[in-house]
């Protein structure tokens, strides 16, 4: 639960939120705070009074200060909140922003056995089997922020317990009231439903042919939970990316007859999501989406940040929006089934984080890359995690790949160019190519900013060690001509990520040619 420090709970009257908050706050050790209860000891009067004398209007502006008040303490809470708190426009902001949203929702017939006449709550205008399903309309949309949904109809003490096992192992992705959550733990993928929007009426599934198991569990797993299904099977690798598949999926979307409220899920590789994230991203100009990764590389990696698009026959990814999913789900069981080749690819990018990222990765990696190598889920829960909160971070500081976020391409302008090279799915996979980018930067690191050898043996030695090191035979001037349709030139320069140590990148380093071609000539084989 590190990554969260404020869950907000928030539901109809009679989803239970003044009961379940404090139970969550108990069992994580968190302050518990009812912002009705905060009100009645600041106004003293009971919210209802508080309407019914002087308006909703009124308690609105007392609820909203409440909750400021409450967002100023130091510390994690568990914040209870008034029914019609995320009606407010300034509440939502401040709840999407700094909070966990999780909507409490039951189905109209339970809340209104749990209010019964809807005594002492004026909102219900005296009958909670008319007010519950008006105020269940007028705040539908208001709902659709939050980043959670669970289903409160159980006892208090195991819709706790959901809450908790929902957010437990999260990385929380901050930007604005287009965050979202990372979630990484195993058996996570059973729990998706949990973040699909509640007004969704159709999700349309985009899954890799490859992961029929995993699949076929998601689909019953979604349509258990009562939601309606469109399941469209795709080939993952480079060659889906193109115009016509892009085009043929929007058309499927068109003819399952998905709306704006509804949602497609990618299950499957860095393509699967690259691709549905750029078709959820033009029908019916944007729609909401949740990126499940089934491959090492995608959890560390693609899925997070919103970067969506296609191929161009000039290069890799040069169409494509940025549009945030809804919530990343990585369940490490699904890695079980990976082959080893695309799956030792992915430390290329793992590596890569503890050369750009000052944290505690190096060590990790020494001691645990027999464990990791060998599928360990307690450790492979960890270092994904960890990357994902090193990506995470980079994103919340530059969403749009304007600067800071341009560090995380470090190794890729040689990596991109040697796919290109390759054919784009053809003879190197993302992680190898990348491997050798990655070496050819710690090359030019070493001779233009004066980078520790050391620093950049231990990275060569860890890639080697990962069974990426294997020679690459490519004739260095066509991978200079591929370098030419790199997404970071600006005029006719390249601005290259380098290193002046290891955890202190610098972007937009400019190289001369020959010292690129004398990087080449060291890491590619003639």
């Amino acid at each position: 639960m590190s990554a969260v420090r404020r869950i907000a709970l928030v539901g109809l009257p009679g989803s239970g939120k003044s009961t379940v908050a404090p139970l969550v706050a108990e069992r994580l050790g968190w302050e518990a705070v009812d912002l009705d209860s905060e009100i009645a000891v600041t106004s003293g009067r009971s919210p209802a009074t508080v309407i019914a004398t002087e308006g909703e209007a009124f308690f609105r502006d007392l609820e909203l200060t409440a909750l400021e008040g409450a967002l100023r303490r130091p510390g994690p809470q568990v914040i209870a909140c008034g029914g019609g708190l995320i009606t407010q426009a300034a509440a939502r902001r401040l709840l999407t922003e700094l909070c966990t949203v999780v909507w409490l929702d039951a189905p109209d017939e339970v809340l209104i056995e749990r209010l019964g006449a809807g005594a002492g709550r004026p909102l219900l205008g005296g009958s909670a089997a008319a007010g519950i399903p008006r105020l269940r309309g007028s705040r539908a949309r208001a709902h659709q922020v939050s980043h959670v949904r669970i289903s409160a109809e159980d006892s208090p003490d195991t819709v706790a317990s959901r809450v908790i096992a929902a957010l437990d192992g999260t990385v929380r992705v901050n930007l604005a009231e287009r965050s979202y959550h990372v979630e990484v733990r195993a058996g996570a993928l059973e729990d998706v439903a949990l973040h699909i929007p509640g007004s969704a009426t159709r999700v349309a599934l985009l899954a890799d042919r490859a992961v029929r198991p995993v699949s076929d569990r998601l689909v019953a797993s979604l349509r258990s939970a009562g939601i309606a299904m469109t399941v469209l099977q795709v080939s993952g690798g480079e060659a889906l990316k193109t115009w016509e598949e892009a085009g043929r999926l929007l058309d499927c979307l068109g003819t399952a007859g998905l709306q704006r409220n509804d949602c497609v899920v990618a299950l499957g590789g860095g393509t699967v999501g690259d691709l549905a994230g750029f078709v959820a991203a033009t029908y019916l100009r944007g729609i909401a989406w949740v990126n499940v990764p089934t491959t090492l590389l995608a959890m560390v990696d693609s899925a997070i940040g919103g970067k969506t698009g296609v191929n161009l026959a000039r290069g890799k990814n040069l169409a494509g929006a940025i549009w945030q999913p809804r919530a990343v789900i990585c369940d490490p069981d699904v890695l079980a089934s990976q082959d080893d080749r695309s799956f030792r690819s992915a430390f290329a990018e793992i590596v890569k984080y503890s050369m750009i990222v000052e944290m505690p990765q190096p060590a990790a990696l020494d001691g645990q890359l027999g464990r990791l190598l060998n599928k360990d889920l307690e450790a492979l829960t960890e270092v994904i995690r960890a990357c994902c909160a090193a990506k995470s971070g980079f994103v919340a500081r530059d969403e749009r790949e304007g600067a800071a976020r341009a560090v995380l391409n470090y190794g890729h302008t040689v990596g991109h160019a040697l796919e290109a090279a390759s054919g784009l799915g053809g003879g190197l996979l993302h992680g190898e190519a990348v491997a050798v980018g990655m070496r050819a930067a710690g090359v030019l690191s070493i001779r233009t900013l004066g980078c520790p050898a050391a620093e950049i043996g231990w990275q060569d030695e860890m890639i080697e060690r990962c069974g990426l090191a294997t020679t690459s035979v490519f004739d260095p001037e066509r991978v200079l001509g591929y370098m030419g349709a790199d997404k970071k030139h600006v005029g006719d320069r390249l601005g290259w990520v380098l290193l002046e140590a290891r955890g202190r990148p610098q972007i937009g380093q400019h190289v001369a040619e020959a010292e690129v071609r004398a990087a080449l000539d060291a890491v590619l084989a003639r």
